[in-house]
């Protein structure tokens, strides 16, 4: 999910109450719902949900905060949190990080979209009545 192109971009955790990290950034702000990833292996993910001051983020952790402490390093990803989108995905499972958990195959043929894209203008909106394909066999 890492933007190529993004130069590293690195903070520090200033403070963890909960699942709400704050963390100071001494080169630019990352953009509210900004992907930041911290701790051994970056595998706790933060997502940015406010912008507290010239230097510092507030964020709500995705993921277990075990571990995570002041003054640990945290890399801002460059990008939002997306999901997989297409047919490729019907009847399968994922997590909110658009991993599969149905011990099924890695899905092909999809794309990746922000989950905060704006929702499609009432013009582009089907209004009439049709049969909504899930992938869900009852």
């Amino acid at each position: 999910m890492k933007d190529q192109t993004h130069s590293a971009n690195l903070g520090t955790v200033v403070s963890v109450r909960g699942s709400v990290v704050d963390v100071r950034f001494d080169k630019h702000l990352p953009p509210i719902y900004s992907v930041l990833r911290a701790g051994a292996d970056q595998q706790i993910v933060i997502e940015v949900l406010a912008q507290r001051d010239a230097r510092h983020v507030r964020g709500i952790a995705l993921t277990p905060t075990q571990g995570l402490a002041r003054g640990m390093a945290v890399e801002d990803t460059g990008g939002p949190l997306k999901a997989p989108v297409g047919k490729g995905i019907l009847s399968r499972m994922f997590d909110v990080f658009g991993n599969t958990i149905d011990h099924g195959p890695a899905p092909t043929d999809i794309q990746w979209r922000t989950v905060h894209r704006s929702p499609p203008a009432l013009t582009q909106r089907s209004t009439k009545s049709e049969i909504f394909e899930t992938g869900i066999k009852i």
